[in-house]
């Protein structure tokens, strides 16, 4: 039989061969069509990483100035300086000017970093190692220098930047501060980041195949686009009174949850200094301050998870804002909010009275005054004065719980603030649908809902501003790194939630509880003052015994307030927990630094001159009749000791005393001062005092806001103790206060 392949069957094979070639072209170019259409930007990518290297040109980040344009966070220039280990061989082979063992002990010196690590980084296979980051550019112009000097190009630095805070602790928990990545986390540093990050830049140049630079000519340089700076409303000068101040109340009070407070404008919203205390510093924002803590993480193992819950607690504790993301209970400062509602709505008037009976029954449960004494028939204002709870609570009735909800709702207590910072925190409150009578009750004198000291601020401004709810700001404005302007923030008016009628009578009433009870407020003599003090007890605490919370709030003028502050000491431990002896002592510290500074200064009345302590002037080595007619001008008195015509010594050479002083005049070079025992003061009245100074040759100077208050007595600390012997003429200084157990 023949097996030769007939035509037929050759035919076939040749259309099976022909098919397949045709259905291998069709695959070739539907892959074709798939790499240099569909994926055609995948492989240009590939491509691109094999013939291309990029490098970031990080932009500079804007900076945060205060008000008065001193910089509270920059942005400077540092250096990653790195190692090409391949590049490092060829150059060590090719008749090098520095061995590798010279050019480690070099680094080593330069970059204070072990000499046998950095071998270790020059001896890897692979083209880069960094041996260190943040070098300085002193560090690195040294680095550049030995560069140079031994033509040693597999050494090679990368700029960068780095982020300072010269002011270190200063308004910390306002600025915030960086992830290690270089983004905010913190403060105005992450609410602003868009505005202050910039735009990285980028260099991209072409590589050869074995990863060394093709020539310049092949480079291209995208320019990094700096980022914006803020100009913020916060003083520095204000922001360091408040922390000197807010130091010392923590020193001796020893708060277990932290001290805050706030400064601002009431008019419009803009925040002058803002500070939490203990704090951190936003160079080294790891290194953990609560020395307690410090303490507890010593022994553990810092591999341990208690170790790192421990450290990861403190760390969110001292970065947190505590007068914008922390709650607590108001107290007796939430008064001036109950009160005006009820005047501005009629429910009551500034005549009728309240009365206080140290207690008041609502419902099954009995409400206490903080007082043990009956404050009797009050009228409103003698209501504030006295900070009576029962008065308050009908007055609380008197609103009713539907207009108490809708003006604890216009005063934003049901809002968040809008304060340009991150991390607010909205109230805890009672809805108008559970506020039964009990409820009213107790939230009319600040005991029932949690809100943010920044709430209560806005709030409290409110009341003495005209009415005007604001959103508080801490920024002012934002510019570009020439200096333009960006954005211009402007205050931002909410509502009015009360007249300017209510308003005005609310300024004066808290004046007159300042002017009324001076010893416990923040009465300072010359300056109209307005305020409220706060007692709340934290009842929802898991904590054993009673703890509380201490705070006032003051504003001045009080006929047309410009400054607002407000002090919270949360559970101080120092023995008092009042807010009129915790927080009103703080206030009143501030003040004294903070109006002066601002141009403010007191104002007498002719008999309030009388009582001014004088400055002692300066008359040495001048005549002795032109040193009378000085110091008579005073009115002060003087005693001349020699027989000379020139003043050679005086005492007091210094100081201030009270009208009606006396300076000792030495008229002879020889002359020898005459010294006796300083009396205690302890618990004379100031006219007693003066007259007991007075009767053995020395001087009194009267301190403390309560000098002028009827029953103000001396206290024990006297800057010359009993017994001690001075000079006759000496000025002895002595503090003033009411003997009583404080008010809320």
């Amino acid at each position: 039989m023949d097996e030769r392949p007939t035509g037929l069957m050759k035919r076939r094979l040749n259309i099976w061969i022909a098919l397949g070639i045709l259905a291998f072209m069709v695959w070739i170019l539907i892959n074709m069509f798939q790499i240099s259409v569909k994926e055609s930007d995948k492989y240009q990518e590939l491509a691109s990483s094999q013939q291309l290297q990029s490098t970031v040109i990080t932009a500079n980040r804007g900076s945060i100035y205060d008000s008065n344009m001193q910089t509270l966070a920059r942005s400077a220039s540092v250096y990653t300086v790195y190692v090409d280990p391949k590049m490092l061989n060829d150059y060590l082979s090719d008749e090098p000017k520095v061995n590798l063992s010279q050019i480690t002990e070099k680094l080593s010196g330069i970059l204070e970093i072990g000499q046998k690590k950095i071998l270790k980084l020059c001896q890897q296979n692979n083209r880069y190692q960094i041996i260190k980051k943040n070098v300085e550019k002193t560090i690195a112009d040294k680095i550049t220098a030995y560069k140079t000097e031994t033509g040693l190009d597999a050494i090679g630095l990368t700029p960068t930047t780095k982020r300072f805070y010269p002011q270190n602790e200063l308004a910390s928990n306002v600025i915030g501060h960086l992830h290690y990545d270089g983004y905010g986390i913190y403060g105005l540093e992450q609410y602003y980041d868009e505005y202050l990050a910039g735009v990285d830049g980028r260099v991209v140049t072409a590589k050869a195949a074995d990863g060394t630079e093709i020539p310049y000519r092949y480079k291209q340089n995208y320019d990094a686009q700096d980022g914006n700076s803020l100009v913020l409303n916060i003083d520095v000068n204000i922001q360091y009174y408040l922390e000197k101040a807010l130091k010392e109340a923590v020193a001796t009070n020893m708060p277990t949850d932290r001290a805050c407070g706030i400064i601002m404008n009431p008019k419009t919203g803009a925040v002058l200094a803002m500070a939490t205390n203990p704090s951190y510093n936003p160079n080294n924002p790891a290194d953990i301050t609560d020395e307690n803590t410090v303490k507890e993480l010593s022994k553990l193992s810092e591999k341990s998870k208690k170790y790192a819950n421990l450290q990861s607690k403190a760390w969110a504790l001292q970065w947190k804002n505590k007068a914008v993301s922390e709650l607590y209970f108001p107290g007796s400062v939430f008064k001036v909010i109950t009160g005006s509602s009820a005047l501005d709505t009629g429910s009551i008037n500034l005549t009728q009275t309240f009365s206080c009976n140290t207690k008041i029954q609502v419902e099954d449960r009995t409400f206490h005054c903080w007082s043990f004494v009956d404050h009797g028939a009050q009228n409103f204002a003698e209501a504030m004065v006295h900070s009576c709870n029962p008065a308050f609570i009908q007055i609380g009735q008197a609103l009713g719980a539907d207009k108490f909800y809708k003006y604890f709702k216009a005063y934003g207590f049901t809002e968040l603030t809008g304060i340009d910072l991150p991390s607010e925190s909205g109230s805890i409150h009672v809805t108008t649908d559970n506020l039964g009578i009990v409820e009213l009750a107790s939230s009319s004198f600040g005991q029932t809902n949690k809100v943010t000291p920044i709430q209560m601020i806005t709030a409290y401004a409110a009341v003495v501003n005209g009415g005007y709810l604001m959103t508080p700001q801490v920024v002012d404005k934002i510019i570009d790194s020439s200096g333009n302007l960006v954005k211009d923030i402007t205050p931002v008016k909410k509502r009015q939630v009360i007249s300017e009628k209510t308003s005005k009578s609310m300024r004066k009433v808290l004046e007159n509880v300042v002017n009324t009870e001076q010893g416990s407020n923040a009465y300072i003599k010359g300056y109209r003052i307005g305020g409220k003090s706060g007692t709340s007890q934290k009842i929802d605490e898991d904590v054993s015994g009673n703890t509380y919370v201490a705070s006032y709030c003051a504003f001045y003028p009080a006929d047309d307030p410009e400054l607002i502050m407000l002090v919270m000491v949360d559970h101080p431990t120092g023995g008092n927990y009042y807010g009129s002896l915790v927080a009103a002592p703080v206030c009143v510290q501030v003040l004294n630094d903070v109006l002066p500074y601002l141009g403010y200064f007191p104002e007498y009345s002719d008999e309030e001159m009388e009582k001014v302590p004088v400055s002692i002037p300066n008359v040495l080595e001048t005549k002795l009749s032109d040193a009378k007619k000085t110091i008579k001008g005073l009115g002060l008195k003087f005693e001349v000791v020699g027989k000379g015509d020139s003043v050679v010594a005086q005492v007091p050479s210094s100081g201030s005393m009270q009208h009606g002083g006396t300076v000792y005049l030495y008229t002879e070079s020889n002359y020898k001062a005459k010294t006796v025992s300083v009396p205690s003061l302890k618990g004379l009245t100031l006219s007693e005092a003066e007259s007991r100074l007075s009767s053995v040759g020395l001087n009194l100077n009267a301190q403390g806001n309560a000098v002028d208050e009827v029953g103000a007595v001396a206290g024990t600390d006297q800057n010359y103790k009993s017994g001690t012997d001075v000079p006759v003429g000496t000025i002895v200084s002595v503090t003033f206060a009411v003997e009583k157990a404080g008010s809320q």
